[in-house]
């Protein structure tokens, strides 16, 4: 994606007055597959997929308006593709020290399987989920454990926020939602505060793909932790990445 200003960003896109829900539609290419995300719509606009975001499609974007009050469902309703991997990054800060924890992360529909690092970069505990079931292994073992799936067992196992624990919040906990742009990709935006901690949350969420690109906290002007995502890749991984080190395949 070509890098814009913000300004040159807002003044391509039309914002339909009055909070009208319409069309979104942000078509990129990988390889030439392009893929399509809507949120919620009366009407359709015409997007050519032949082109990237910054160049001709940017000027037939039509984007409601977004606020703290419907950024949860803007955000919900956008669409994610089913096959991707990306690293994900989160450093927790405890008054003078900071913990990153890093993992590697593959997609693949209902298959998502996880690879916790070290400080060092080498693989550590193991992570198989389906739709039914989760199972756990550490690096180099050919023996597993199985339990039940649960729900943000993704979040769990990559040790970070994603989007759906802005889902999760109340509606009074949203303080700000907008559009804005990051690092040249246009963003979904949050502010949220917890009423307990009183710690004040950011998320940016790549209007792209739907999923999070960055997220921090702060507590008393102080941050208590940052989540980013890297090398994110749309393409499908070796099979044998969502097998079970015995070789045999999930349930």
């Amino acid at each position: 994606m070509k890098k814009r200003s913000l300004a040159a960003l807002v003044a391509a896109v039309a914002v339909i007055a009055g909070g009208i829900l319409i069309s979104l539609f942000f078509a990129t290419s990988g390889e030439r597959d392009a893929y399509v995300i809507t949120l919620p719509s009366q009407d359709a606009a015409v997007i050519d997929p032949s082109h990237e975001i910054g160049q001709s499609n940017l000027e037939q974007l039509e984007i409601i308006s977004v606020n703290k009050t419907n950024i949860q469902a803007v955000v919900s309703s956008l669409k994610r593709p089913e096959v991707y991997s990306c690293r994900v990054s989160t450093t927790y800060y405890y008054r003078d020290t900071a913990t990153v924890l890093a993992s590697h992360l593959w997609k693949q529909q209902a298959l998502v399987r996880i690879s916790q690092m070290d400080a060092a970069g080498a693989e550590q505990e193991q992570i198989l989920l389906t739709g039914r079931a989760t199972y756990l292994w550490g690096a180099g073992e050919t023996a597993y454990q199985r339990f039940p799936r649960q729900e943000q067992d993704i979040d769990l196992y990559s040790r970070a926020p994603s989007y759906e624990n802005l889902l999760l919040l109340s509606g009074d906990q949203i303080r700000e939602g907008k559009i804005v742009e990051l690092d040249g990709h246009l963003c979904l935006y949050a502010k949220t505060e917890d009423p307990v901690t009183g710690e004040v949350e950011q998320w940016y969420i790549l209007v792209e793909n739907g999923l999070l690109l960055y997220a921090d906290g702060m507590l008393d002007g102080k941050l208590t932790y940052q989540t980013q995502i890297t090398d994110l890749q749309l393409s499908m991984a070796d099979p044998a990445v969502f097998l079970l080190p015995n070789g045999a395949r999930p349930e």
